[in-house]
């Protein structure tokens, strides 16, 4: 009689506890500054299932309030209000129709790399309040290079790849550096755009080595061998520098590789989950013939070169 009085039915959930999901990096090449904040959940049915909820995911943005703060030696220099809006989001796991997006116009702001912001979001029904700070990076430069007259040379006279490689100083609070080749085109009159992205790089090297066997290798792969007329237009080189918490962060993200699959978690928010930290975009457009040597535009155009029909 005892054993059959157990009982045996039990709530693997427990009580919901609200939890505050933030990604935000405050970026000084860009006039608008974009914070995501979405809650947590979880419930008695299928997690992707409730992903496709919007109000499970979404705060209702007449309860928040959410701001951004520097800071200055005794006091807070400046405060903006984020407003919240919609963008377009691609198909996938999680409510596209409700994607709200918290912004603010940084215009009119000089940010300092000297001084701390915080963000601060207080859900005003339930006086939850979350809270995470960061340092920014505002400003980057490569040495020795001159977009106005620089071209890059992948082959020489002889017809043998070459490769560039480009250096640049520590900026205050940069760690990591992604670079972006952008190679655009037209296609049959349309503009197109590859992105031919460098591994990452860090403190320790603040070098990237751009070879022309893999830039050639690249294109070969990302343009199809077809009829399509094409003509070359410029090149871009784009450089994002991030902090050291977005370092941090990227490199605990990822791929696991080895035979442990745990993965640790890092957060620098307050209060809640998620990051709040800084990068800084910089972009090249060279001007010189499109950037790309007369040798290396040769080598685009011929049928014993590239051959994608480079007019």
């Amino acid at each position: 009689m005892l054993f059959s009085a157990c009982e045996t039915d039990f709530d693997v959930n427990a009580e919901w506890e609200e939890t505050t999901v933030v990604f935000g990096l405050l970026d000084d090449s860009k006039d608008i500054q974009y914070i995501r904040i979405n809650k947590a959940f979880l419930g008695d049915r299928d997690a992707l299932e409730i992903a496709t909820i919007s109000d499970s995911v979404n705060f209702n943005p007449d309860n928040m309030t959410v701001q951004i703060h520097e800071l200055g030696l005794s006091d807070t220099n400046w405060t903006r209000n984020l407003t919240d809006t919609i963008l377009e989001k691609d198909d996938g796991l999680f409510a596209a129709d409700n994607n709200i997006i918290y912004f603010f116009d940084a215009n009119d702001i000089s940010f300092n790399n000297n001084k701390t912001y915080v963000i601060t979001i207080k859900n005003t029904q339930s006086g939850n309040l979350v809270s995470g700070e960061t340092e920014v990076i505002t400003n980057f430069s490569f040495d020795n290079f001159n977009a106005a007259q620089f071209k890059f040379g992948f082959v020489s006279p002889n017809g043998e790849f070459t490769s560039k490689t480009m250096d640049w100083a520590k900026p205050t609070n940069g760690e990591v550096y992604q670079l972006d080749f952008h190679f655009n085109y037209l296609e049959d009159g349309d503009n197109m755009t590859l992105v031919w992205s460098q591994p990452l790089a860090n403190n320790q090297d603040r070098t990237t080595k751009l070879e022309g066997v893999k830039f050639f290798n690249f294109l070969s792969n990302n343009i199809p061998d077809d009829s399509k007329v094409r003509k070359f237009l410029n090149v871009e080189i784009v450089m994002t520098v991030g902090s050291e918490d977005l370092y941090t962060y990227t490199r605990v993200n990822e791929p696991i590789t080895g035979i442990v699959q745990e993965r640790p978690q890092f957060t620098n928010i307050n209060n809640g989950i998620g990051l709040f930290s800084s990068r800084y975009t910089h972009r090249e457009e060279l001007e010189s013939g499109g950037g790309l040597s007369d040798f290396t535009i040769d080598y685009l155009k011929s049928v014993d070169g590239l051959d994608r029909n480079f007019q």
